[in-house]
């Protein structure tokens, strides 16, 4: 299965949505840079992300500079918070977390089941102490 990416913009939020499947190879890495690049140019700052991992298969090695790369795009571009979405393979979510790890500072990133859940997490972020 090649991987396949999936980028949404929620403007009247300025939330990012990412959906991230299958195992990425080489081929598959430029389309998904320029479809997040797209995205990235639709936000302002201090937007926040939902990124869906529940079908992520960890990729091969060019893949994986790609998703750093791509990660601090995302953080260069000014993400405020981030929700994770799991399932699936858990090596997928993994990999995903130790390539990220010196991109984003953790605290601001969750782990939800389903977009439902990481939108409510995000829209009551704010509301938690």
């Amino acid at each position: 299965m090649s991987g396949k990416s999936e980028f949404r913009v929620d403007r009247a939020k300025n939330r990012l949505y990412i959906k991230l499947g299958g195992f990425f190879r080489g081929g598959d890495v430029q389309p998904a840079m320029d479809g997040l690049e797209a995205a990235l140019s639709e936000l302002k700052p201090d937007f926040d992300t939902v990124t869906d991992l529940s079908e992520f298969v960890p990729g091969s090695p060019g893949a994986t500079k790609a998703l750093t790369k791509g990660g601090d795009m995302v953080r260069k571009k000014g993400r405020r918070n981030g929700v994770r979405i799991a399932g699936g393979l858990m090596t997928g979510i993994m990999q995903f977390q130790r390539l990220l790890k010196g991109v984003f500072d953790e605290t601001n990133t969750k782990m939800a089941k389903s977009v439902q859940e990481a939108d409510t997490m995000l829209d009551n972020w704010s509301n938690e102490s």
